[in-house]
Protein backbone atom coordinates (compact mmCIF):
# COMPACT_ATOMS: atom_id res chain seq x y z
CA UNK A 1 0.00 0.00 0.00
CA UNK A 2 1.78 3.12 -1.02
CA UNK A 3 0.75 7.15 -0.61
CA UNK A 4 0.95 10.19 -2.17
CA UNK A 5 0.16 13.37 -0.41
CA UNK A 6 -0.79 16.53 -2.09
CA UNK A 7 -4.28 18.57 -1.17
CA UNK A 8 -5.64 15.11 -1.31
CA UNK A 9 -4.44 11.73 -0.11
CA UNK A 10 -4.06 8.84 -3.04
CA UNK A 11 -3.75 5.11 -1.21
CA UNK A 12 -2.60 2.25 -3.70
CA UNK A 13 -4.22 -0.68 -2.07
CA UNK A 14 -2.82 -2.85 -5.26
CA UNK A 15 -3.06 -2.81 -8.98
CA UNK A 16 -6.70 -2.01 -9.01
CA UNK A 17 -8.21 -0.37 -5.90
CA UNK A 18 -7.34 3.16 -4.81
CA UNK A 19 -8.91 5.38 -1.81
CA UNK A 20 -8.84 9.18 -2.27
CA UNK A 21 -9.29 11.02 0.64
CA UNK A 22 -10.37 14.16 -0.11
CA UNK A 23 -9.45 17.53 1.56
CA UNK A 24 -11.04 18.37 5.15
CA UNK A 25 -14.24 20.76 4.62
CA UNK A 26 -13.77 21.81 8.34
CA UNK A 27 -11.39 21.43 11.59
CA UNK A 28 -11.98 17.86 12.54
CA UNK A 29 -13.14 16.53 9.33
CA UNK A 30 -9.20 15.31 8.30
CA UNK A 31 -9.29 11.31 6.24
CA UNK A 32 -13.53 11.43 6.60
CA UNK A 33 -14.97 12.24 3.15
CA UNK A 34 -13.40 10.16 -0.15
CA UNK A 35 -13.83 8.38 -3.12
CA UNK A 36 -13.06 4.78 -3.91
CA UNK A 37 -11.66 4.07 -7.18
CA UNK A 38 -11.19 1.40 -9.53
CA UNK A 39 -8.84 0.97 -12.30
CA UNK A 40 -9.06 -2.22 -14.54
CA UNK A 41 -11.08 -3.91 -17.46
CA UNK A 42 -13.90 -1.37 -15.72
CA UNK A 43 -12.79 1.90 -14.34
CA UNK A 44 -14.86 3.10 -11.82
CA UNK A 45 -15.35 5.44 -8.61
CA UNK A 46 -18.06 5.08 -5.98
CA UNK A 47 -19.37 8.11 -4.24
CA UNK A 48 -18.02 11.68 -5.41
CA UNK A 49 -17.53 13.67 -2.16
CA UNK A 50 -18.89 17.48 -1.96
CA UNK A 51 -19.18 19.69 -4.22
CA UNK A 52 -16.41 21.92 -2.18
CA UNK A 53 -13.98 18.72 -2.74
CA UNK A 54 -15.05 18.30 -6.71
CA UNK A 55 -11.76 19.83 -7.76
CA UNK A 56 -9.48 17.81 -5.46
CA UNK A 57 -11.09 14.81 -6.85
CA UNK A 58 -10.63 16.08 -10.46
CA UNK A 59 -7.26 16.31 -9.98
CA UNK A 60 -6.90 13.23 -8.13
CA UNK A 61 -8.14 11.04 -11.03
CA UNK A 62 -5.79 13.38 -13.47
CA UNK A 63 -2.71 12.23 -11.00
CA UNK A 64 -3.48 8.44 -11.42
CA UNK A 65 -4.18 9.07 -15.17
CA UNK A 66 -8.20 8.43 -15.44
CA UNK A 67 -8.91 9.73 -18.69
CA UNK A 68 -11.88 8.02 -18.82
CA UNK A 69 -14.79 6.07 -15.78
CA UNK A 70 -16.88 3.69 -17.34
CA UNK A 71 -19.35 4.41 -14.40
CA UNK A 72 -19.69 6.87 -11.32
CA UNK A 73 -21.10 4.59 -8.59
CA UNK A 74 -23.04 6.51 -5.69
CA UNK A 75 -24.35 4.69 -2.80
CA UNK A 76 -26.68 7.30 -1.51
CA UNK A 77 -27.64 11.26 -2.12
CA UNK A 78 -26.08 12.52 1.39
CA UNK A 79 -24.19 15.68 0.18
CA UNK A 80 -20.50 14.29 1.74
CA UNK A 81 -21.32 11.22 -0.83
CA UNK A 82 -23.15 12.88 -4.10
CA UNK A 83 -22.24 16.41 -3.38
CA UNK A 84 -19.56 16.72 -6.67
CA UNK A 85 -22.01 14.83 -9.03
CA UNK A 86 -22.67 17.08 -11.05
CA UNK A 87 -18.97 18.71 -11.44
CA UNK A 88 -18.14 14.89 -12.30
CA UNK A 89 -20.52 14.36 -14.49
CA UNK A 90 -19.26 17.06 -16.48
CA UNK A 91 -15.07 16.35 -16.11
CA UNK A 92 -16.49 13.04 -17.74
CA UNK A 93 -19.09 13.42 -20.52
CA UNK A 94 -21.38 10.31 -21.18
CA UNK A 95 -20.40 8.73 -18.12
CA UNK A 96 -23.24 6.95 -16.59
CA UNK A 97 -24.65 7.43 -12.79
CA UNK A 98 -26.17 4.68 -11.06
CA UNK A 99 -27.95 5.64 -7.85
CA UNK A 100 -31.24 4.52 -6.10
CA UNK A 101 -34.26 5.62 -8.22
CA UNK A 102 -35.16 7.18 -5.50
CA UNK A 103 -32.67 9.84 -5.53
CA UNK A 104 -32.53 10.46 -9.39
CA UNK A 105 -35.09 13.38 -8.75
CA UNK A 106 -33.08 14.83 -5.91
CA UNK A 107 -30.24 14.82 -7.96
CA UNK A 108 -31.78 16.44 -10.89
CA UNK A 109 -33.52 18.82 -9.15
CA UNK A 110 -31.84 19.29 -5.94
CA UNK A 111 -33.30 22.47 -4.19
CA UNK A 112 -35.20 20.53 -1.51
CA UNK A 113 -32.24 18.10 -0.53
CA UNK A 114 -30.20 21.46 -0.48
CA UNK A 115 -32.79 23.01 2.07
CA UNK A 116 -32.91 19.54 4.20
CA UNK A 117 -28.96 19.43 4.45
CA UNK A 118 -29.05 22.86 5.61
CA UNK A 119 -31.67 22.27 8.28
CA UNK A 120 -29.96 19.13 9.23
CA UNK A 121 -26.41 19.86 9.47
CA UNK A 122 -26.28 23.70 8.99
CA UNK A 123 -22.83 25.27 9.12
CA UNK A 124 -20.93 21.60 8.14
CA UNK A 125 -23.69 21.80 5.14
CA UNK A 126 -22.25 24.64 4.07
CA UNK A 127 -18.50 23.32 4.27
CA UNK A 128 -19.08 20.51 2.33
CA UNK A 129 -20.76 23.22 -0.43
CA UNK A 130 -24.76 23.23 -2.06
CA UNK A 131 -25.29 20.51 -4.79
CA UNK A 132 -25.42 21.42 -8.72
CA UNK A 133 -28.41 19.69 -10.39
CA UNK A 134 -27.06 17.01 -12.54
CA UNK A 135 -28.63 15.96 -16.25
CA UNK A 136 -31.42 13.89 -15.96
CA UNK A 137 -30.76 11.84 -18.70
CA UNK A 138 -26.94 10.69 -16.85
CA UNK A 139 -29.26 9.25 -14.24
CA UNK A 140 -29.72 5.54 -14.20
CA UNK A 141 -31.49 3.97 -11.04
CA UNK A 142 -30.01 1.15 -9.56
CA UNK A 143 -32.50 -0.92 -9.72
CA UNK A 144 -32.36 -1.19 -13.29
CA UNK A 145 -28.70 -1.10 -13.43
CA UNK A 146 -27.27 -4.45 -15.29
CA UNK A 147 -23.90 -5.75 -15.43
CA UNK A 148 -22.45 -9.07 -15.57
CA UNK A 149 -20.27 -8.48 -12.47
CA UNK A 150 -21.11 -5.39 -11.19
CA UNK A 151 -23.72 -6.30 -8.46
CA UNK A 152 -26.08 -3.05 -6.85
CA UNK A 153 -27.53 -4.20 -3.50
CA UNK A 154 -30.56 -2.26 -2.47
CA UNK A 155 -29.23 -1.42 1.42
CA UNK A 156 -32.17 0.98 3.14
CA UNK A 157 -30.63 1.83 6.62
CA UNK A 158 -28.42 4.93 6.80
CA UNK A 159 -31.02 6.54 4.30
CA UNK A 160 -33.46 4.96 2.61
CA UNK A 161 -32.07 5.57 -0.59
CA UNK A 162 -28.93 3.58 0.33
CA UNK A 163 -27.30 0.79 -2.50
CA UNK A 164 -24.10 -1.03 -1.65
CA UNK A 165 -22.20 -2.37 -4.73
CA UNK A 166 -20.52 -5.71 -4.75
CA UNK A 167 -17.52 -6.62 -7.54
CA UNK A 168 -15.00 -8.98 -7.38
CA UNK A 169 -13.72 -9.33 -3.94
CA UNK A 170 -15.36 -6.20 -2.66
CA UNK A 171 -18.41 -4.58 -1.10
CA UNK A 172 -18.25 -1.17 -1.69
CA UNK A 173 -20.89 -0.24 1.22
CA UNK A 174 -21.48 3.30 1.76
CA UNK A 175 -22.27 3.43 5.59
CA UNK A 176 -24.58 0.36 5.48
CA UNK A 177 -22.43 -1.37 7.90
CA UNK A 178 -21.94 1.49 9.85
CA UNK A 179 -18.71 3.87 9.57
CA UNK A 180 -15.59 2.21 10.84
CA UNK A 181 -12.19 4.06 11.47
CA UNK A 182 -8.75 2.40 11.96
CA UNK A 183 -6.68 5.27 13.98
CA UNK A 184 -3.11 6.08 13.82
CA UNK A 185 -3.12 4.89 17.34
CA UNK A 186 -3.59 1.27 16.31
CA UNK A 187 -6.86 1.12 17.94
CA UNK A 188 -10.12 1.60 15.88
CA UNK A 189 -13.93 3.24 16.17
CA UNK A 190 -17.02 1.37 14.57
CA UNK A 191 -20.71 3.71 15.04
CA UNK A 192 -23.74 3.32 13.25
CA UNK A 193 -25.07 5.81 11.08
CA UNK A 194 -28.16 5.73 12.14
CA UNK A 195 -29.78 9.25 11.62
CA UNK A 196 -33.41 10.08 12.40
CA UNK A 197 -35.51 8.76 10.97
CA UNK A 198 -34.10 5.42 11.75
CA UNK A 199 -36.04 2.16 10.64
CA UNK A 200 -34.17 -1.19 12.87
CA UNK A 201 -35.54 -3.89 11.17
CA UNK A 202 -34.57 -2.39 7.72
CA UNK A 203 -31.12 -1.24 8.72
CA UNK A 204 -31.04 -5.70 9.94
CA UNK A 205 -32.20 -6.74 6.88
CA UNK A 206 -30.00 -4.87 4.73
CA UNK A 207 -27.38 -6.25 6.46
CA UNK A 208 -28.63 -9.72 6.01
CA UNK A 209 -28.57 -9.18 2.81
CA UNK A 210 -25.21 -8.15 2.38
CA UNK A 211 -24.24 -10.82 4.32
CA UNK A 212 -26.11 -13.55 2.50
CA UNK A 213 -23.53 -12.58 -0.42
CA UNK A 214 -20.41 -13.50 1.27
CA UNK A 215 -18.39 -10.96 0.03
CA UNK A 216 -14.33 -10.76 1.01
CA UNK A 217 -12.91 -7.23 1.80
CA UNK A 218 -15.43 -4.06 2.82
CA UNK A 219 -14.72 -0.83 1.48
CA UNK A 220 -16.72 2.09 3.79
CA UNK A 221 -17.63 5.24 2.64
CA UNK A 222 -15.86 6.64 5.71
CA UNK A 223 -13.12 5.71 5.20
CA UNK A 224 -11.21 2.13 5.57
CA UNK A 225 -10.40 -1.35 3.81
CA UNK A 226 -11.28 -4.09 6.08
CA UNK A 227 -11.01 -8.14 5.10
CA UNK A 228 -13.73 -10.53 6.45
CA UNK A 229 -16.04 -8.35 5.17
CA UNK A 230 -18.77 -11.03 6.87
CA UNK A 231 -17.51 -10.77 10.13
CA UNK A 232 -17.40 -7.32 10.45
CA UNK A 233 -21.20 -6.55 9.08
CA UNK A 234 -22.02 -9.38 11.79
CA UNK A 235 -20.29 -7.37 14.62
CA UNK A 236 -21.94 -3.70 13.26
CA UNK A 237 -25.18 -5.87 13.39
CA UNK A 238 -24.00 -7.16 17.31
CA UNK A 239 -23.51 -3.56 17.70
CA UNK A 240 -26.82 -2.00 16.60
CA UNK A 241 -28.36 -4.33 19.34
CA UNK A 242 -26.52 -3.28 21.79
CA UNK A 243 -27.54 0.20 20.94
CA UNK A 244 -30.95 -0.73 20.96
CA UNK A 245 -30.74 -2.37 24.39
CA UNK A 246 -28.76 0.63 25.65
CA UNK A 247 -30.80 3.69 24.54
CA UNK A 248 -34.41 1.56 25.42
CA UNK A 249 -32.36 1.47 28.78
CA UNK A 250 -32.15 5.15 29.27
CA UNK A 251 -35.58 5.83 27.81
CA UNK A 252 -37.44 4.07 29.96
CA UNK A 253 -35.51 5.67 33.23
CA UNK A 254 -37.63 8.23 35.34
CA UNK A 255 -34.54 10.17 35.94
CA UNK A 256 -33.61 14.01 35.32
CA UNK A 257 -30.97 14.89 32.90
CA UNK A 258 -30.41 15.00 29.23
CA UNK A 259 -31.61 12.01 27.48
CA UNK A 260 -29.47 11.98 24.26
CA UNK A 261 -25.98 12.83 27.32
CA UNK A 262 -27.17 9.99 29.23
CA UNK A 263 -27.33 7.71 25.78
CA UNK A 264 -23.70 8.74 24.87
CA UNK A 265 -22.27 8.58 28.21
CA UNK A 266 -23.64 5.13 28.28
CA UNK A 267 -22.78 4.06 24.91
CA UNK A 268 -18.60 5.00 25.63
CA UNK A 269 -19.16 2.87 28.34
CA UNK A 270 -20.81 0.05 27.54
CA UNK A 271 -19.72 -0.32 23.52
CA UNK A 272 -16.53 -2.02 22.61
CA UNK A 273 -16.34 -0.56 19.31
CA UNK A 274 -16.17 3.11 20.46
CA UNK A 275 -13.31 2.56 22.60
CA UNK A 276 -11.01 4.27 19.84
CA UNK A 277 -13.31 7.30 20.15
CA UNK A 278 -11.07 7.95 23.32
CA UNK A 279 -7.78 7.97 21.23
CA UNK A 280 -9.14 10.60 18.58
CA UNK A 281 -8.18 14.61 19.11
CA UNK A 282 -10.12 16.79 20.49
CA UNK A 283 -11.61 17.91 17.06
CA UNK A 284 -12.11 14.80 15.60
CA UNK A 285 -13.99 13.97 18.68
CA UNK A 286 -16.34 17.05 18.76
CA UNK A 287 -17.26 15.45 14.70
CA UNK A 288 -18.04 12.75 16.05
CA UNK A 289 -20.46 13.59 18.81
CA UNK A 290 -22.07 15.21 16.33
CA UNK A 291 -22.95 12.43 14.12
CA UNK A 292 -23.16 10.00 17.59
CA UNK A 293 -25.65 12.54 18.52
CA UNK A 294 -27.65 11.78 15.32
CA UNK A 295 -27.76 8.28 15.64
CA UNK A 296 -29.01 8.40 18.81
CA UNK A 297 -32.00 10.42 17.84
CA UNK A 298 -32.31 7.92 15.27
CA UNK A 299 -32.31 5.42 18.01
CA UNK A 300 -34.75 7.38 20.39
CA UNK A 301 -37.39 8.17 18.00
CA UNK A 302 -37.26 4.39 16.73
CA UNK A 303 -38.00 3.52 20.71
CA UNK A 304 -40.46 5.57 21.08
CA UNK A 305 -42.45 5.26 17.87
CA UNK A 306 -41.83 1.00 18.95
CA UNK A 307 -44.19 1.89 22.03
CA UNK A 308 -46.95 3.69 20.63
Amino acid sequence: MTELDLNYKITKFNENLFLITLPPVATGFENFIGTWLYKGDITFVVDVGSSSTAQALIDALDEVGITYLDYIFLTHIHVDHAGAAAEIADRFAGTPIICHKDGIPHLADPERLWKGTIKTLGNIATAYGPISPVPIDRLVGAQEFKHDSIIPVITPGHAIHHVSYIYKDYLFAGEAGGVYYSLPSGSFCMRPATPPKFFYELSYKSIDDLISRNPSKICYGHLSLEENAVNMLKQHQDQLGLWKKVITGEVEKSVDGDLISRCAEALLRKDPFLSGYFDMDDAVKEREMIFLTNSIKGFIGYIKDKKL
